[in-house]
């Protein structure tokens, strides 16, 4: 016995006519929404064997038989291609479709069309073929060349990492960093002004350095004016005692907290200890 091609289901009260003599098609009935996602499992029909399921259901039964997840256990009976129609028959204008139309993207169907047939309404989707999909939309496969060794990897593409690193005239694509002077870089560190001669009014003690090294007398060694008592700055701009706000960046002050005029000698010497 050849298996259906369709097949129609009546759900709730709906009826067809009938098509007995036609073998291929298949004709059941699902009185519930329980009874519709197995109505098709005592039928002769095999998986992917079905070109087109109907199911025709009142308009007055849609929201109490009609299951919107039942549709999807029917899909697989439907080959790819195939299509599925919901016929409501009645007064369609005063029942809410909504449910069909979720039923089919539950199911994974492609809703076509909704047409008016008499007094009925056909809703139809279709299955998609996933196997009829252009060339052109399959991108095409990553191929790996692991051939040249028995570890897959071929010697020539391995990088040096010291090649890298070799001067532009040797073919190096990293130039290495320029050489640095530690001895500017610290004397610069420690000019305080920035390279410029010393102020007219200088109290950093920076007039002083340069008129012993003008004498060509050495600089005094660290702490050979430990023992001898500290001669207090004065202050040239006026601002010292204000505190830090208003000190220069030279200032003998910085770092110490404001005093008033005349009061220098009594500012506490903050330095650390370690």
């Amino acid at each position: 016995m050849p298996s259906p091609a369709t097949a129609i289901i009546c759900l709730g009260s709906a009826t067809v006519a009938d098509n007995a003599g036609d073998v291929s098609c298949v004709t059941v009935s699902a009185k519930s929404k329980s009874e519709l996602a197995t109505s098709l499992q005592s039928s002769a029909v095999s998986a992917s064997s079905l070109s087109s399921i109907t199911i025709i259901v009142k308009s007055s039964e849609l929201t109490d038989a009609y299951d919107s997840m039942a549709l999807a256990g029917l899909v697989s009976s439907l080959r790819p291609g195939g299509t599925v129609q919901v016929k409501v028959v009645g007064d369609y204008a005063s029942c809410d479709l909504g449910p069909v139309n979720d039923s089919f993207l539950l199911a994974g169907l492609s809703a076509e069309s909704e047409r008016k047939e008499g007094e009925s309404r056909i809703l139809t989707a279709r299955k998609r073929d996933t196997t009829a999909e252009p060339a052109s939309n399959k991108s095409a496969p990553i191929r790996l060349n692991l051939g040249g060794g028995a570890d897959g990897i071929d010697d020539d593409d391995i990088i040096d990492e010291d090649d890298l690193l070799a001067e532009e005239a040797a073919g190096g694509v990293l130039a290495p960093p320029p050489a640095v002077d530690a001895a500017a870089r610290a004397a610069a560190a420690a000019d305080d002004c920035g390279g410029r001669k010393a102020c007219d009014d200088c109290t950093c003690g920076r007039a002083e350095k340069e008129a012993m090294e003008r004498a060509g007398q050495p600089p005094a060694a660290a702490g050979a004016d430990e023992n001898r008592p500290k001669q207090v700055p004065t202050s040239s701009c006026g601002n010292c005692a204000k505190g830090d706000a208003f000190r220069c960046a030279s200032c003998p002050f910085l770092g110490k907290p404001a005093f008033k005029p005349g009061e220098e000698h009594l500012v506490l010497d903050l330095a650390d200890d370690l």
